[in-house]
């Protein structure tokens, strides 16, 4: 799929997960248009306009409007990318601006959407992600505040008590899911299903995480999901979680240890 293509599918998905999410009625049907675009037209700009109206109608009237966990972790720009790209008068498309820092389409980065300094997602297809996603384990390593300007907090996970960092591997179809705790001398574990979305980067890991993966590769995953720490940041709308790649020994090592299957 041509890459102005790929842009309004996922920005239709937001819209579609906005109006959801705040119980507007939406109503949209499939792009007609042959061949690749700039990702927006009338059309699109019309959805927005009036997604927009509802938004503030439900903000005037008292009604919160929720935008947290919007695919791509996009909430707090919604607006801005709800329609991808701003045309010219010539129609050439322009890459939208949050900041100064281009949203989508910057030349020096083809193949990703950026969204201020501190967010910036991979375009990652699903064998893509499954080749790096199921060699050897993750585990996690750093969890950050994310706020609505793109901002991160300070690495806050050596700052919870009791946090224990998650840990899981592919085995075969399924994520073994690494369990310890703590307060107790427990150390099982949970055969999980797992999914990827690569038309919204989703990873689902059961019914425990739903992440928006900004880039995988042989080192490192880094993924955004519902903020953790709202005690001490409750500003933040996004948490940001990065995950550290590690091979088969060390996950030998957790099925030693890990040998309880979770009821």
């Amino acid at each position: 799929m041509e890459r102005g293509k790929q842009i309004c599918k996922i920005l239709k998905d937001i819209r579609k997960q906005i109006a959801q999410e705040n119980d507007i009625e939406f109503v949209t049907s499939e792009c007609q248009h042959k061949g690749d675009c700039a990702g927006t037209c009338p059309k699109c700009e019309a959805e927005v306009r009036y997604l927009e109206s509802q938004l503030a109608r439900r903000r005037s009237s008292g009604r919160t409007t929720r935008l947290v966990g919007v695919s791509l972790g996009l909430a707090a720009v919604a607006p801005a990318l709800l329609s991808c790209d701003s045309m010219t008068t010539m129609g050439d498309p322009l890459p939208p601006q949050i900041d100064g820092m281009p949203l989508a389409g910057d030349p020096e980065h083809p193949q990703n959407v950026q969204l201020g300094e501190n967010l910036i997602f991979d375009l990652i297809g699903h064998n893509q992600f499954m080749a790096a996603f199921a060699a050897g384990g993750w585990q996690q390593t750093e969890m950050y505040d994310v706020y609505p300007d793109g901002g991160l907090g300070e690495e806050i996970m050596s700052r919870i008590d009791g946090y224990v960092s998650i840990k899981f591997a592919v085995k075969e179809d399924k994520l073994k899911y690494y369990r310890s705790y703590n307060s107790k001398p427990v150390h099982d574990y949970a055969m999980l299903d797992f999914s990827y979305d690569e038309w919204a980067n989703g990873l689902w890991i059961g019914n425990l995480h739903n992440f928006t993966v900004a880039s995988i590769n042989e080192e490192e995953m880094v993924c955004y999901g519902p903020v953790f720490s709202q005690q001490w940041a409750p500003e933040a709308f996004l948490g940001k979680y990065v995950f550290r790649h590690v091979g088969e020994e060390a996950v030998a090592e957790w099925d030693e240890l890990h040998t309880e299957e979770a009821e």
